[in-house]
This record gives C-alpha cells, sequence and structure tokens, in this order.
C-alpha cells in the first residue's frame, strides 16, 4: 500500500527547496541590478563638474544599499538546505540587516534625490535621479 501521506510530504518539501531556490535567485538578480546601478552612478559622478552634494548623496545611498542587497543575497543562499539550527539563526539574522541596509541605504538616497533636485534648480545641470 502506498502512503499518500509520505508522498505528499515529499513533493511539499520539494515544492519549498525550489521556491526558496527562486527567492535566491532572485536576490542575486536584485544585486546585479544593483551593481550595475552603482557602477553607472559612479561613472556619471566622476564626469559632473561642480560640487553636486545631492549627487554624492544620492551615490552614497546607492553604495549602502548595494552592501545590504549582497548581504542578504549571500545570506539567504546559505539558509538554503541548512539544517543546524544555530547557523540558520544567524543567516537569517544576517539576512535582516541586510534588509535594514537597503531600507537606510534607501532613505538616503530619497534625502540626497531631494537635494539634487534643488540643486538642479540653481545650477540648471539636468541630472539623472534614480
Amino acid at each position: 500500500m502506498v502512503n499518500y501521506a509520505n508522498s505528499n510530504s515529499i513533493k511539499k518539501e520539494n515544492k519549498i527547496a525550489e521556491l526558496e531556490k527562486q527567492v535566491s535567485l532572485g536576490l542575486w538578480i536584485q544585486s546585479i541590478g544593483q551593481i550595475i546601478e552603482l557602477s553607472g552612478l559612479s561613472g556619471l559622478l566622476q564626469l559632473e563638474d561642480g560640487d553636486l552634494t545631492g549627487e554624492k548623496q544620492i551615490l552614497s545611498g546607492v553604495w549602502i544599499k548595494t552592501i545590504g542587497q549582497v548581504l542578504e543575497a549571500i545570506s539567504v543562499s546559505r539558509q538554503i538546505g541548512e539544517t543546524d539550527k544555530a547557523k540558520l539563526f544567524e543567516e537569517q539574522k544576517i539576512a535582516i540587516t541586510g534588509d535594514l541596509l537597503v531600507s537606510i541605504g534607501a532613505a538616503i538616497e530619497v534625502a540626497g534625490g531631494i537635494k539634487a533636485l534643488s540643486e538642479e534648480g540653481i545650477s540648471g545641470i539636468p541630472l539623472i535621479i534614480p
């Protein structure tokens, strides 16, 4: 006789593992996007003339977001398949720290964007504000 409960349990565990890998992949894709954005903004800032504090603040925020995003991606990847509860708990705390850094970076980026808008009004230089 086939044990349907056990079969369903295995299917559920396999589906959970598949979805966890999907989440991890999504975080890595976001990290790559953050790195691309950071690279582009850094290059643009190097080409800008003048002292544009808002743009520098935006770049600082993007740096912090990128660090947080990569930290979260690494941590979530390490959580997949981890059976040691203490290690899993530590990785979960690291993922939360990554989320916190992303949030702080976003707040700094917003403040820099507001400042860059006012600087653009004064200087007349059109800026890209992510």
